[in-house]
């Protein structure tokens, strides 16, 4: 007997066991939490202040004009590119898959809510010799954990191997760009990636079934 499918998706969404998902989303989150109760502890001087000094050094002593202007676009990018990349994917998603858009929505969404509200209650002080303009607190870096969770969220959904290596690599791009920049330390760069990968693979874990629903394809039933 012929095949019979329930449905013929377009897309892959990410089928990785609960327990995995679990696993990789509880320590990411729970190393973020960690480094908000270390900097609050210490005053805004945790013992790995050392490491984001000569990270901070480093990066400084590498500027040069074309670097500059190239991070700055990136600056761009993982702030108001996020934003529009966001909801250009929420609503490229809603008229077909609308559980999917809406995960691809609360992972964007929690990410920035958790961000702020780490930056309000840590409110650690950002480097001095910046290159931009910013106006909130340094931890977790926003444009960082933004990227992440729009990447990760849409490599989860489209389910794509493609879409995974292309969101690595411009989540390295933008860690680089904001300590490049001085407006983050390196502390608050794996802060913020940690952040927008934890919530967003915390997020699937809750909502993988309801949205596996429609891209399931049956078995071949036997003759």
């Amino acid at each position: 007997m012929l095949a019979i499918e329930k449905s013929r998706p377009r897309l892959r969404p990410l089928r990785a066991p609960l327990p995995v998902l679990l696993w990789a989303s509880g320590p990411a989150l729970a190393v973020v939490l960690a480094g908000a109760l270390v900097l609050s502890a210490s005053a805004g001087h945790p013992f790995f202040q050392a490491y984001d000094d000569a990270w901070n050094v480093a990066l400084d002593a590498s500027r040069t004009p074309w670097l500059t202007t190239v991070n700055k676009v990136l600056d761009f990018v993982g702030n108001t590119g996020m934003i529009l990349y966001g909801a250009a994917l929420f609503l490229a998603l809603l008229v077909r898959h609308r559980r999917l858009a809406l995960f691809t929505a609360g992972a964007n969404l929690g990410t920035l809510g958790a961000t702020h509200l780490l930056k309000f209650l840590v409110g650690r002080d950002r480097p001095l010799d910046r290159l931009v303009h910013v106006s909130t607190a340094s931890y977790p870096s926003g444009h960082v954990s933004a990227t992440v969770a729009a990447m990760v969220a849409t490599a989860v959904a489209l389910g794509r191997l493609w879409m995974w290596a292309s969101g690595a690599v411009l989540s390295v791009a933008m860690i680089y760009s904001r300590m490049y920049l001085g407006a983050h330390w390196l502390s608050d760069t794996i802060a913020g990636a940690l952040l927008g990968l934890g919530l967003t693979l915390l997020l699937w874990a809750l909502v993988r079934d309801t949205c596996l629903e429609r891209h399931v394809v049956q078995r071949p039933l036997p003759s």
